[in-house]
């Protein structure tokens, strides 16, 4: 389910009873605080569009049974709630069950005359039924309230799929009043610590979640059942998140989602929109550099059809320049920052809509891939009954589709050399795609890491095709196009170094934001002279420059001997400068070690990602959910991206480079700059040996 519900308006009602006429029933007084846990969850001013409004607050003190039905009985009559609302009712206080029935006890209320001084609560159920309100939470806090899903079975209109209908329930049905409440309560102070990100940073809580917790704070002997029918699963508009983030991407169409540019990175760093441009920068510099190469990919994405590979080394920039390609053509990203776009020259703007599908191909195996790009299109599915459709299936489900169609379609694969088998992948799929060489509809482009040119030649001497590094496979195989990025004429070093300088300058907090020109060059220049043709390597290296409290000479060799050993030099550069405790440096490694052996999307975090860590570190640590916080909240925090995978909040590395590195040289990263290997064991074991007991303090 989708996170993006279209709600106009969102009410919260409380109907409860604190004190009683009856003696039967003893008076409630924590009935009120009660309705304010859950008020101060749902109605915070933070939760901005998804904040709810209380409705009839009189309800919530001591409400007659006339009060009760003057104000639902007639919601649907009278149409005070539509499909495009959503409503959470909360019923705490007193209840009974009498006449195979649940009743909840008003302050009126006459054990003697239960029908007409109490108010039975299926009638309540019934009335927001006739109702077309589709996104529903009622919590039922009340004795007996488990006799509710008994009482639903009867309605003659059934609980709606996004419903969520929680009574509380024993094993002898006669709950502990408050409760539900009271669980409720820890489990919403659980949630509002660091340590409650583990539920993701999307806008609603899953609603299994959600119950699976809330019965954890539930006493011995009771539980908690959502009613029949309704939603078991998957996030829910009536249950906000108070950790929601933006997408760390930014919001383009689904289609292009997964090479969309970070939103940090184009927040943070398009200096034109907040603070104006600094004497001698470009505007918009995140968009400035790569011309030439930027002006040829438009060129292939909006010429003939045919099929053009990007070609380049780790860290060349070859995925940063197919995802501004995407970015740029997104109607959706054109429309939130047009007033951007228009200081982007002309020639280096694609025409919105110029590519239709953009797949990053990580982690999945060629099936996922054909299928993604089929349901981006919209390519009706192969009529195979309930069996999975074959790889032939879809494609000749790709191929009707395209012969109907009266323009190209423009498909963009990235990190095709990340793939679960990147061979199978060009061969049983991308050689397929176009069906009539003679007439051809596609213009595919694909991102695939690379050999240098010499490494190349030396490779294909005496070697079969069998034997190709997988680029020159690729372009073999596809008669593709090749673009090498970091090769002339399509690299220029001078644009790693403006790209280095625009780090130092605008990156928030940075000493270099207000530091000489002079100073900002040299550093800038520093940088770009010694990251070779690794866009990856000036990245870590100008940020972790820009994020400490002085400006650092440019002939400093203290970070300068770090650039020397490329990107596991300025990692350790930067995990060394950034955490200076060695058993802290140990557990950020290890726990981004467990997101280095995760494809996909990324990792989750609750119930996965301690694990994880507990199982790549070889002295058997012990990692929580305070861990994740701790690196979440360091300068470490950045070389993970935060994204979702089908509503569920998702971690990864920003480069693929880093997941080699902390897969197999991450005792290289914790050995200080100069160390022996003999020294880094001397080290390691130092860190991870227990403290002696007998030791003096």
């Amino acid at each position: 389910m989708a996170d993006d519900f279209d709600v106009l308006r969102r009410h919260f009602v409380a109907v409860a009873t604190a004190t009683y006429e009856d003696p039967a029933w003893e008076d409630l007084p924590g009935v009120h605080d009660e309705v304010a846990v859950l008020r101060d969850w749902l109605c915070a001013e933070h939760l901005l569009e998804r904040r709810f409004e209380v409705r009839w607050p009189e309800l919530a003190s001591e409400p007659s049974e006339d009060d009760v039905r003057g104000r639902l009985k007639h919601l649907a009559r009278d149409r005070l709630w539509t499909d495009a609302d959503a409503a959470v009712l909360y019923i705490t206080g007193h209840g009974v069950e009498a006449d195979s029935t649940h009743y909840l006890v008003l302050r009126g209320t006459e054990r003697a005359m239960l029908a007409t001084t109490a108010l039975r609560t299926s009638d309540l159920i019934a009335w927001l039924a006739d109702t077309p309100i589709q996104h529903l939470l009622v919590i039922i806090d009340a004795c007996y309230a488990g006799q509710v899903a008994h009482d639903a079975l009867r309605l003659s209109r059934q609980v709606r799929r996004n419903w969520l209908i929680l009574p509380s329930v024993t094993r002898n049905e006669k709950a502990v009043t408050g409760a539900l409440t009271s669980a409720i309560a820890r489990f919403l102070e659980a949630l509002r610590e660091p340590e409650g990100r583990r539920y993701g940073e999307g806008p609603y809580l899953d609603v299994a979640s959600f119950v699976q917790d809330v019965q954890h704070y539930l006493g011995p002997g009771q539980s908690l059942l959502p009613l029949y029918g309704g939603q078991l699963a998957g996030p829910h508009v009536c249950l906000p998140n108070p950790h929601h983030q933006r997408s760390a991407a930014l919001d383009v169409s689904a289609a292009r989602h997964e090479l969309a540019l970070p939103r940090q990175e184009l927040e943070t760093h398009w200096s034109p929109r907040s603070r104006g441009v600094a004497s001698g920068d470009e505007a918009g510099w995140l968009f400035s550099g790569r011309r030439a190469l930027m002006r040829k990919l438009i060129t292939a994405a909006t010429g003939k059809p045919q099929v053009t590979m990007v070609s380049g080394g780790a860290g060349s920039g070859k995925s940063a320049v197919l995802a501004r390609l995407a970015t740029l053509s997104d109607r959706q990203f054109a429309a939130e920052y047009a007033e951007e776009i228009a200081a982007v020259p002309n020639d280096l703007r694609p025409p919105l809509d110029a590519v239709d599908v953009a797949v990053l191909a990580t982690g999945k195996v060629h099936t996922q891939v054909l299928k993604q790009v089929c349901d981006a299109l919209r390519v009706p599915a192969p009529d195979g009954g309930s069996s999975i459709p074959t790889v032939d299936q879809r494609l000749a489900s790709f191929h009707a589709w395209l012969s109907i169609q009266t323009a190209p379609v423009t498909i963009i694969i990235d990190a095709l050399d990340e793939a679960a088998d990147p061979v199978v992948l060009v061969r049983e799929v991308l050689a397929f795609l176009e069906p009539e060489p003679s007439t051809p509809k596609v213009r595919l482009l694909i991102g695939v890491r690379s050999l240098p040119t010499l490494d190349r030649i030396s490779r294909h001497v005496g070697s079969s095709i069998s034997d190709m590094p997988l680029a020159d496979l690729t372009e073999f195989l596809l008669n593709a196009e090749r673009i090498s990025a970091d090769e002339a004429p399509w690299w220029d070093q001078r644009d790693v170094v403006a790209y280095a300088r625009s780090i130092l300058r605008y990156t928030e907090g940075s000493p270099y934001a207000a530091a000489d020109a002079t100073a900002v060059a040299d550093v800038g220049d520093a940088v770009g002279a010694r990251a070779g043709r690794s866009f990856l390597v000036a990245r870590i290296a100008a940020s972790s420059l820009a994020s400490r409290r002085m400006v650092t000479a440019a002939d400093d060799p203290s970070w300068l001997n770090a650039l020397e050993d490329g990107l596991l030099g300025v990692f350790r550069d930067d995990l060394h400068s950034s955490i200076t405790d060695p058993a802290g440096r140990r557990r950020a490694i290890i726990l981004m070690r467990a997101v280095a052996f995760a494809f996909g999307a990324g990792l989750p975090w609750r119930g996965l990602w301690p694990l994880l860590a507990g199982a790549v570190d070889e002295d058997g640590g012990h990692y929580g959910d305070s861990d994740i916080v701790e690196l979440l909240n360091s300068r470490l925090g950045a070389y993970l991206v935060t994204d979702r995978d089908n509503s569920t909040t998702v971690y990864r590395l920003f480069h693929d480079s880093l997941r080699s590195t902390l897969r197999d040289r991450w005792r290289e990263l914790l050995r200080p700059s100069g160390l022996s290997p003999a020294q880094t064991i001397q080290t390691e074991m130092q860190v991870s040996a227990p403290a002696d007991p007998g030791a003096p303090c």
